[in-house]
Parts: structure tokens; sequence; C-alpha cells
């Protein structure tokens, strides 16, 4: 392949600095002449390639880099990530921790409140007022029957007859 040193050989390139015409840059000539641009003078030519025909030939050792690259960077990744998995875990246990701490939080609050309802239902002024709507009371003594197993000839119930 060509370089520019090989395109622009040194006899050429005096010749052609030899036609340009040198201009002064003293400010006396004309003060609002700019500075030409570093590398102004240098040409670049754009040449079309074309490679359409050209059959890339095949490197084993090539191969043998990029797997060898591909196995040491999963290597490399696997290593890390064995590092970091006891932080990730313990990561994880403290987020365990935390709901499961919640959780009990929220059960001792719900049983502390199913308590204050049994108490609520089991109180003896609650009981009392059920027993007086549904007409649970005690009876007058009046209105008590005791049976005497004796007498009765074993027939327990008042309507049953006696054999």
């Amino acid at each position: 392949m060509a370089t520019l040193a090989a395109i622009f050989r040194r006899p050429e390139a005096n010749a052609i600095a030899a036609e340009a015409p040198r201009v002064s840059w003293d400010r006396e000539s004309d003060p609002y002449q700019l500075r030409p641009l570093p590398s102004e003078d240098v040409y670049f030519y754009c040449k079309k390639v074309d490679n359409s025909r050209v059959v890339r030939e095949a490197d084993p050792a090539a191969r043998r880099k990029c797997w060898r690259a591909a196995t040491m960077s999963f290597a490399a990744a696997l290593f890390i990530m064995i590092l970091i998995l006891p932080d990730a875990l313990g990561m994880i246990a403290g987020y365990q921790i935390h709901s499961l701490e919640r959780e009990h939080e929220r059960l001792v609050q719900d049983r502390a409140r199913l308590e204050l309802e049994e108490a609520a239902l089991l109180s003896p002024q609650r009981l009392q007022e059920m027993a007086r709507d549904l007409r649970l009371v005690d009876p007058d003594s009046a209105h008590v029957v005791y049976l005497n197993p004796n007498s009765s000839g074993g027939a327990l119930a008042l309507n049953a007859p006696s054999k």
C-alpha cells in the first residue's frame, strides 16, 4: 500500500513548493488577510478500492486467540460473581428478615386486636344482655321442678307414664 511519503517524493514536493507563491505575513501589507491553515497545501486523493474478489484466508491462530479470550472473559466474570455471591446472599437474607419482622409485628397486632374482640364478646355484661334478648333468664323458684329419680319409677320425664 502506498504512503504519502511514496506519493509525494521529495523532488516533486520541492518543485510544488517552489511554484507556490510566497506570501509575506507582515501587518503592513494587508492587516485583514488571514494566516493559512496548517497543512493547507497538502491534498489527499481518495481512490476507490474494489475488494469484492478478495477472499479472506482462514487463520487458525486467530480463532484460538478468540476462543481463549472468550474463555478467559467468562472465567473472570464467573470469578467476580463468586466473589460477589456472599454479599448478594447476605443482602437477600436481610430483606427476608426485614419482611419477616414486619409480618411478625402485623401478626402481633392482629392477635392483640382479636384478643380485645374476644374479651369484649365474652364480657359478663354482654352475655347478660344477650341472655335477656333471647329470654334465657333464670326461672323463678316457683317454676322450678326438682325430679326425684327414686319416686318416678325409672321415668325421668314428667309426661312419661309409669309402667
